[in-house]
């Protein structure tokens, strides 16, 4: 998750070592206006969404949680740095779910891209007494003084996303090895495409404003380079909205009109980017290759009908995201011996599995 997906304004801290992980295997010409379109669709989807959460917990524009926790039970506050990502509105509503099925009292918080904000968030959830705070950080360095206050009122602190200096669990991303499940699932493409002497071009979408997504970029790179050597990266540019997507996309082709793949770090560029490529002629969607990190519901079912968006790599989904969150939760509660750096899963979403995973994900 990038932007869409992940918090964007957060300063990097070194991720810990991850464990080892296996390989992972597994026209029509649209006009501008169409695409535009689709995109303030795509927008507006994800704006229902967040609505339709405020209106199960109320989300106070100063800060703090909209409800004491209750009485004689455990009770979690969840503070976010940016709940218009419809990822993490999914995550907040299944917690809260998923958490009352288990006696738990899940509040949550937007903290709307506010270091301060957040900080008074936490310093509320300390005062009302929760029993665990769970925190995807605006900007780790602001936290580092109140999480340890929540600590050492006995409130268990766990990190989502992005590394804390105090905590008792964290649930990231391996960045490196998301980039290099989506590198190599472009390579395996250009293999499968192209003769091994044929030289291909492609073009990388990446954000090198943020370390952790300069080590997605990496691994992007690196399992091209290693494992479709023939490919010869011509373009790059920044890409966090699908708008930036779209731009890039017809810009790269533009340029180099033999390009003839485009990886990304996000849903966002992968998106536009599918629909800057269709914009751009391609009419054979067969011989262009787009693959994306994230496995939202428009990146699966752009796959699903056989548009230039190949693959994209799952992390989970904001729904299990949710109730993995709640079981570290009850774990700490109940003094249980656990990993404290917990990763994601990394999930090739492809033809092979695009239909299956949007039936389970997203209701078909």
């Amino acid at each position: 998750m990038v932007g869409a997906s992940r918090s964007a304004a957060c300063p990097w801290r070194p991720l810990p070592s991850p464990p080892d992980r296996p390989s992972l295997h597994h026209h029509i010409s649209t006009t501008k206006g169409q695409i535009v379109k689709k995109l303030v669709k795509l927008a507006a989807a994800a704006a229902t969404v967040a609505l339709l959460l405020t209106g199960c917990t109320t989300i106070p524009e100063s800060g703090g949680s909209s409800d004491a926790p209750a009485a004689g039970g455990d009770s979690v506050g969840i503070t976010f740095s940016d709940l218009s990502n419809p990822v993490w509105a999914e995550l907040v509503q299944e917690a809260q779910d998923y958490g009352s099925e288990k006696g738990l009292s899940v509040n949550f918080v937007d903290a709307r891209n506010d270091a301060a904000q957040q900080v008074t968030q936490i310093e509320n959830f300390i005062q009302q007494g929760v029993s665990t705070i769970i925190i995807c950080a605006v900007d780790s360095n602001a936290l580092v003084d109140v999480t340890k206050r929540a600590q050492e009122a006995g409130i268990k602190v766990v990190g989502y996303t992005q590394v804390l200096e105090n905590y008792d669990a964290q649930y990231l991303v391996d960045a490196y090895n998301t980039g290099y499940a989506n590198g190599e699932a472009a390579a395996t493409w250009i293999n499968a495409n192209f003769d091994k002497g044929e030289a291909v071009e492609w073009g990388l979408m990446d954000l090198p404003r943020f370390p952790e997504i300069i080590e997605r970029a990496d691994g992007i790179k690196d399992a091209i380079t290693k494992l479709a050597p023939n490919a010869k990266l011509v373009a790059t540019a920044p890409a966090l909205t699908a708008e930036d997507g779209v731009a890039n996309a017809e810009n790269f082709l533009q340029a180099n009109p033999k390009l003839k793949v485009i990886a990304t770090i996000g849903g966002g560029g992968a998106v536009g980017g599918n629909e800057g490529v269709k914009s751009s002629g391609i009419s054979d969607y067969d011989s262009f290759g787009l693959f994306g990190i994230d496995a939202t519901e428009n990146e699966v079912q752009n796959i699903i009908n056989g548009d230039p968006e190949k693959s994209t790599i799952s992390l989970g989904g904001g729904k299990a995201h949710g109730r993995t969150l709640i079981d570290i939760t009850l774990d700490l509660l109940a003094g249980k011996d656990i990993e404290k750096d917990q990763y994601m899963p990394i999930t090739v979403i492809d033809g092979s599995n695009a239909q299956k995973y949007y039936d389970e994900v997203f209701g078909g």
